[in-house]
Parts: C-alpha cells; sequence; structure tokens
C-alpha cells in the first residue's frame, strides 16, 4: 500500500486491498456512518496496482537453510551405511539399547536448547535457527529408531508398539514445532502422522479398515486435517502453522482423491472388472474437488487452494486422457493431441498474462 506523488492523493493498493477498502466504504455509505459525497471522494482515490516483486531473499535464506538440513541428513546416512569407520559403528551399536536412546534424546535436546539460546541471542538468523531446531528433529527420529530397533516393534507381533513409536514421534515433532514455531519440524510431523495412520488403520481391520481401503481413508485423514487447520487461523500459538496443515492435508486429499480415480475403492482391478461405474464416481468426486479448490481460490484470493485445484485438475484429466487413449489410439495421433492441448493451455497462458499486463500496467516497468 503506497500513495502516489500526485496532487490528488491516490492510494495505490493490490486487487484484495483494494476490494477491502470498497467494502468498507460502501458499507460505512448505507449505514450513513459517512456522508456519500465523502465515501465517493475517497473510492476515486483508489488505484489498482500489482505488487513489485523482485528477487525474494526470503525465501532463498529459507530453502537453502532447509537444504543444509537435508544434505547434513545425508551425510550423516552416507556415514551410517558407508564403509568408511565401520569399527565405530559396530561399538555404537554395541552399546546396551538404553544408552542409545539416551546419548541420542538427550544430542537432540542439546541442540533444541542450543537453537533455543540462538533464537534470543541472534533472532535475525530465523532460517539458521530453525535448521538448527530441524536437525534436533532429526536426532528425535534417530532415537525413535533406536527404540524401534530395541523393542524389535518392526516384527509383526509387535506392531502396537510401533504404532505407539510412530504417534510418539509426531507428537514431540507437533509440541516442538508449536513451541519453536517451525514449519518444517510441523511439516515432519504430518509425515509421521499420516504413516502412523495408515500403518494402525491397517493393523486394526486390514487392508479394509471400515469398508475402506487406504486412499478413502486418506481423503477422511486429509478432510479432517483440513477442517482442524481452520481452527489453528483462530490461535495465536497455532497461526503460523496453519497454513502448512492445510497444505499437508489437501495433500492428503487429492493424491488420494487421484487413486480413487484410477483404482475405485475395491483396490487395483482389471479393466473388466465390471467397477467402472464406481470409479467413474471416483473420478467425478476428484473434479469437483479440484473444482471447488479453484473457485474457492478465486472467491476469496486463496493462490494455495487455486493451485492445489488447477494442478490436480490438470492431473485428473491427463490421467483420463492417457488411461483411455494410450491403448486404442495410434501413438503419433495421441502424442499430436497431447502437444496440441499442451500448445492451447500455452497460447491461453501467454493471453491471461497479456490481460494481466494490460490491467496491470505497473508490472511492465
Amino acid at each position: 500500500m503506497a500513495f502516489s506523488d500526485s496532487s490528488k492523493g491516490e492510494l495505490q493498493l493490490t486487487e484484495a486491498q483494494a476490494e477491502a477498502v470498497q467494502k468498507a466504504l460502501r458499507y460505512w455509505r448505507h449505514s450513513n456512518l459517512v456522508p456519500a459525497s465523502l465515501v465517493g471522494d475517497l473510492l476515486a482515490t483508489v488505484r489498482i496496482v500489482e505488487e513489485k516483486h523482485g528477487f525474494d531473499w526470503d525465501k532463498f535464506a529459507k530453502y537453502t537453510s532447509r537444504l543444509s538440513v537435508v544434505c547434513l541428513a545425508i551425510a550423516i546416512a552416507s556415514l551410517v551405511f558407508g564403509r568408511a569407520i565401520p569399527n565405530i559403528i559396530k561399538r555404537i551399536l554395541a552399546l546396551p539399547a538404553a544408552v542409545r536412546v539416551a546419548i541420542t534424546s538427550a544430542l537432540a535436546a542439546t541442540v533444541h536448547v542450543w537453537a533455543y539460546d540462538r533464537s534470543l541471542t541472534t533472532p535475525q538468523q530465523l532460517y539458521l535457527n530453525e535448521a538448527i531446531h530441524s536437525l534436533g528433529a532429526l536426532l528425535f527420529g534417530l532415537a525413535a529408531l533406536q527404540v524401534t530397533i530395541a523393542l524389535q516393534a518392526d516384527k509383526r507381533e509387535n506392531l502396537h508398539t510401533l504404532h505407539n513409536i510412530e504417534l510418539s514421534l509426531a507428537l514431540v515433532y507437533g509440541v516442538s514445532a508449536v513451541l519453536v514455531q517451525s514449519n518444517f519440524i510441523w511439516s515432519c510431523g504430518m509425515v509421521v502422522l499420516g504413516i502412523w495412520f495408515g500403518s494402525w488403520s491397517a493393523y486394526a481391520s486390514g487392508t479394509y479398515y471400515i469398508g475402506m481401503r487406504y486412499p478413502l481413508r486418506f481423503v477422511l485423514f486429509g478432510a479432517s486435517i483440513i477442517i482442524v487447520s481452520s481452527f489453528m487461523r483462530d490461535h495465536t500459538i497455532t497461526f503460523i502453522l496453519w497454513s502448512t496443515t492445510r497444505i499437508w492435508g489437501m495433500l492428503y486429499l487429492f493424491v488420494a482423491l487421484w487413486m480413487l480415480s484410477l483404482f475405485g475403492n475395491d483396490g487395483v482391478r482389471g479393466d473388466n472388472y465390471g467397477g467402472l461405474g464406481r470409479m467413474a464416481f471416483w473420478s467425478v468426486a476428484f473434479l469437483c474437488a479440484a473444482s471447488t479448490a479453484i473457485w474457492h481460490g478465486l472467491r476469496y484470493g486463496d493462490s494455495t487452494m487455486k493451485g492445489f485445484g488447477l494442478t490436480f485438475l490438470g492431473i485428473n484429466l491427463y490421467t483420463k486422457f492417457f488411461e483411455f487413449c494410450w491403448s486404442t489410439w495410434y501413438k503419433s495421433v495421441f502424442f499430436t493431441a497431447l502437444a496440441l492441448s499442451l500448445a492451447l493451455m500455452g497460447r491461453y497462458a501467454e493471453s491471461m498474462n497479456a490481460a494481466l499486463y494490460e490491467r496491470y500496467p505497473s508490472l511492465a516497468t
């Protein structure tokens, strides 16, 4: 938001900001809170512009810090699974399980304390501090692995123990993320929570849990996460995490709907199974979900929701194109049609971009 240098004092706003200001002014006019002439003068000063975007150093810092954690994890994995120091690894593994768990847990806690101390002394290094917290989360995951090995929780008769370990690790990640306000650690917790839900529901009633196979379960799981994220938005302590939570919920939801559109809820079957009607139902459900996301994104200026809707709408359409045309069309015709559709979409994107520049001339400067 900015004021122009002209004598009229134009107020330069983005489209979303201008819409909010205009609605407020019109409401005041209809409620007789402000004279109609004044409202007209104020509305005349509003000018819609598009924000100028230079190089986003903030995102660059964020992603490089997270990439450093990934590289460090790869380095640790290479060290563990390599043959450079097999004797040291053997000595560590020879320690009692309780000692290994205690060491890794203590290291994780120490790293978190170090990162917290840095957040007090050097708060401007936000992403580096988050990267250190992420290292602590990685060490907690290693501690959970040691517990799994010690209790032999990976064996079939001990799967209930494995589920408890997974849920505990998800809770540790969740609490840590809330305390340090880290979306990266929260994402780790969402991944572990999804693993726990899938393995727990399979253990509870096999692969056909309450009439639902894996994809349908994760449709409900993703929808539940999206609902929870809407409540997180209303609380200060979880506000920074609500968007990440919703993204994971939509990811679980749309990927599961995509799988249902391919295989249905009756498992992987042949084309001659006779369940095409049910598969068509899930394809329509997938299409409706994507369309709803696009509508919501356009209606409320929600780029994340709109992006998910457009992405998975394209995935749905092109999946069906491959499904029905790959084995029946000549490959030359198939790829020609594919090329034409992509060219048309590219042309449409160019026209939309040109219209955007025409509507917002500031983009061209």
